[in-house]
């Protein structure tokens, strides 16, 4: 395949929206079709770059940003769900375990921090909320749980540039807590945080540690200033409306 073409894959072209957007956009007929007929629509295999991943993406940071998304453009076109795709030593793998000496241990890639961020921000019952503003290699979604929690996510593309954005939501006052996932550059394959914590180079417990960076945010003028540093995501979390 031409490296020029949009599908070799590269840290470029898995941050080009048809990577995600794209994507999405491709099965959103046959979403059609399946609630026509009243019949969910489930991807059953999906991962980043097909036949296992490709090194050098599939397990950088780079496949974090592209899995927070993707998983939010599949929800944009009404999917009921995705299957990740995952299995022992491929590229794109989420975990891998060791057992030695008596004792299990685990890696967690950085693609799994991309979709345990949505899952904070799309728990089961949320809907997803109309966005709108000009921002560039900057995504934003926005999610009402059921409990009426609202969650907003930006997620900065750019690998050049940090941005500073200001998100408004009509009704909704108060402060607003932030949470970050970042990594020492796109191409990354172990600092990557969320929130602060990571799960380390292995993990016996499979929980994220570490000193938390949760911070609260309050409103200037009914407006949340978040600044995003190149190749990074957030997640505000704001009180009911």
């Amino acid at each position: 395949m031409p490296a020029a073409s949009t599908k070799y894959p590269s840290i470029a072209h898995m941050l080009d929206p048809s990577a995600s957007r794209g994507l999405a956009d491709s099965v959103a007929p046959l979403v059609g079709v399946a609630h026509a007929r009243h019949v969910a629509l489930r991807i059953d295999e999906m991962n980043s770059v097909s036949c296992g991943g490709a090194p050098g993406v599939s397990n950088a940071f780079v496949s974090a940003l592209w899995a927070l998304d993707a998983m939010f453009q599949m929800a944009r076109v009404g999917v009921d769900g995705v299957n990740i795709h995952t299995f022992p030593k491929a590229t794109y793998e989420l975990f891998n375990f060791t057992h030695a000496g008596g004792k299990w241990s685990g890696y967690v890639a950085p693609e799994y921090y991309g979709l345990e961020m949505f899952a904070q921000a799309a728990p089961a019952g949320a809907h997803l909320l109309h966005t709108s503003g000009a921002l560039g290699d900057v995504r934003s979604w926005a999610t009402r749980a059921p409990d009426g929690t609202i969650h907003v996510v930006i997620i900065n593309d750019d690998t050049a540039q940090s941005r500073t954005i200001g998100v408004r939501i009509p009704g909704v006052a108060g402060a607003a807590t932030l949470e970050r996932r970042r990594a020492p550059g796109i191409a990354a394959r172990t600092g990557v945080t969320l929130g602060g914590q990571s799960f380390g180079t292995t993990t016996t417990t499979g929980v994220l540690s570490g000193p938390s960076d949760v911070v609260s945010v309050e409103p200037a003028n009914g407006v949340y200033v978040v600044k995003l540093p190149r190749a990074s995501a957030a997640m505000l979390t704001l009180p009911s409306a």
